[in-house]
């Protein structure tokens, strides 16, 4: 007992209770200002994506049935369908709560900022026979709090000190739900799992190793593939070392194991690779041209830090090897859609979501190998305390800025609910809304939504092209927008195929394939399309929500297609009845 309340221990606990307080404040403050608890509180982009996906209907023929639409999906056709372990266990915690989604949010992220802060504790503490407790701290402090991905934007927002203006684009780097969270908890894990193998001879941690890998890939595999580099560049140590045989024969059996695992439950049931992306590409496909676009500052800073890594003798191998094998992981995959089919996979995206943890693990680790062990040992520790002060406020900063940011959207949100609360919404209906609240509606109602972004990762390429495309169409009509803004805009990608935004290849030639499909489909509709009118007339009800501080739908082009009853207002909201002409 005294040994667990040790100043240690307690500086640890402390720090881990103050980032929780942090990365609740804006979820709580926003509740107890919209005074709406029932859907979690939006802080980071794609949240009701993955709530859409924690729970879906299944058709007669096994089918899921897409939550915007209602169309029929094929599992083996869309990536997001097999690997989504974490919005299906978030369900099981939400059912726990009494099915309470906003609770149950809660509940999910203080597990994994917790699962987050203990695991960064337990690895900096394996990187050296005695790092002291300021190091990891700060460790700890950096890798929650701030965010290396975004270092120069974060160091000029400091300009605006103590105002939180500055920080309104920023948040912090694991408040998103699910991804990165949840994957990069599940990597530090397995990289302090790793030494822990190649340090001892203990079976039990090879055993956890393949656990945990294991759920990385049924809930995001690009952390599986970072796992793997990191193994693989220590299984090249122990080949190449003169350790014992039996040792270097147990990780070949461990890579057989994991990849024999890894292929049954990829091959088990629907088996889809795809995300649903709007073209055929095959998988591999070299794009070499890319590579100068990919090599990025973050990316120059981890091959400097690996260099730093590999030459630092005073390191024991099994610990060296595998913080250099997770930072050359990152990079190669990092550079991934130069030889994989960027809307296909989006591997170097995906990566970049380890950046900010890979180049803090590296940073702890120089540190503790090279500034403590010496004479320079106070120097690091006011250096340590500095960053961790640094750190702590610019996360006062972000948290607020994020309670602000998204505020206008979370009143929105809680409006929507509590209209959709009342029960007038029934199966069969149309709800026409914007790009943020027709997230929300699959999850408190039966009714269709007419347009949502988002809907496309559910989709199947062929539905994205012939059921997703012309919704979008129909969406930007209704909005205003002419022939003018289309033959113009390269903003495509808000409404468009989601894809589009991450292309750095030949965009450029994607949006004009793009915008040729929007204005042929524009052209009719302009025409009085019938089949726009004998999709409106498909429904029970048409309901038209407005944000009247935020208007979008032009009222013209609403009357040339369908009949309007009485308005009504909730909050900042006025939802129009109409039915088809």
């Amino acid at each position: 007992m005294n040994r667990f309340w040790s100043k240690r221990n307690l500086a640890y606990l402390s720090t881990t209770l103050f980032i929780l307080c942090l990365y609740s404040y804006p979820a709580l403050h926003t509740g107890s200002t919209t005074g709406y608890w029932r859907l979690p509180a939006t802080s980071a982009p794609d949240l009701g994506l993955y709530l859409s996906l924690s729970s879906l209907n299944h058709d007669a023929q096994g089918a899921i049935q897409d939550p915007y639409y209602h169309q029929s999906v094929p599992a083996s056709s869309v990536g997001f369908l097999k690997f989504r372990l974490g919005p299906q266990l978030y369900d099981v915690v939400t059912r726990m709560v009494g099915d309470r989604m906003g609770l149950g949010m809660f509940v999910w992220n203080l597990f994994w900022w917790t699962f987050l802060c203990l695991v960064a504790v337990w690895l900096f503490s394996e990187l050296g026979s005695d790092v002291p407790a300021t190091l990891i701290v700060a460790g700890v402090s950096i890798l929650m709090l701030w965010n290396f991905a975004a270092f120069r934007p974060l160091v000029l927002a400091w300009r605006h000190f103590p105002s939180p203006s500055g920080f309104v684009w920023a948040q912090l780097p694991y408040i998103r739900p699910f991804f990165p969270q949840m994957a990069v908890a599940l990597v530090l894990c397995y990289v302090a799992l790793q030494i822990r193998a190649l340090t001892s001879e203990r079976l039990a941690a090879w055993a956890a190793m393949a656990m945990v890998q294991f759920v990385a890939f049924a809930a995001f595999p690009y952390a599986m593939l970072l796992m793997a580099g990191t193994t693989a560049v220590a299984a090249i140590w122990y080949v190449r070392s003169s350790v014992p045989a039996h040792r270097w024969r147990r990780v070949l059996v461990y890579g057989l194991l994991c990849a024999g695992i890894d292929a049954a439950f990829l091959l088990w049931g629907p088996s889809g690779f795809r995300t649903g992306s709007p073209d055929r590409a095959s998988l591999i496909h070299f794009q070499l041209s890319l590579l100068p676009l990919m090599i990025s500052r973050s990316w120059l800073l981890i091959g400097i830090l690996v260099l730093a890594a590999t030459v630092s003798r005073k390191a024991a191998p099994g610990v060296r090897w595998t913080i250099v094998g997770m930072g050359l992981s990152n990079m190669i995959l990092l550079l991934g859609d130069s030889v994989v089919s960027e809307t296909a996979v989006m591997l170097s995206d995906h990566s970049g979501y380890f950046i900010h943890s890979t180049i803090t693990t590296l940073l702890v680790f120089l540190a503790a190998v090279h500034l403590f062990p010496d004479r320079r040992a106070k120097l690091a520790r006011i250096a340590c305390i500095a960053a961790t002060g640094i750190c702590l406020v610019t996360g006062l900063l972000v948290a607020e800025a994020t309670y602000r940011n998204n505020l206008p959207f979370n009143r929105e949100q809680a409006d929507i609910g509590a209209w959709l609360g009342r029960g007038e919404v029934r199966q069969g209906d149309l709800i026409i809304s914007n790009l943020d609240a027709c997230e929300w509606v699959p999850l408190l109602s039966n009714a269709e939504v007419l347009y949502c972004r988002t809907a496309q990762c559910l989709l199947t390429p062929e539905q994205n092209q012939q059921v997703q495309r012309y919704r979008e169409v129909l969406y930007l009509y209704l909005a205003g927008r002419d022939r003018a803004w289309i033959e113009s805009t390269t903003d495509l990608a808000r409404y468009g195929f989601y894809y589009e935004q991450f292309l750095k290849g030949d965009r450029a030639r994607t949006l004009a394939a793009a915008r040729g499909e929007i204005l042929s489909i524009y052209r009719n509709l302009e025409r009085g399309d019938p089949a726009a009118r004998e999709f409106f007339g498909r429904y029970n009800r048409i309901w038209i929500v407005e944000n009247v501080d935020r208007p979008v739908f032009s009222g013209a082009r609403i009357t040339s297609y369908l009949k309007t009853g009485n308005p009504q207002r909730i909050g900042n909201l006025e939802i129009l009845p109409a039915s088809a002409k």
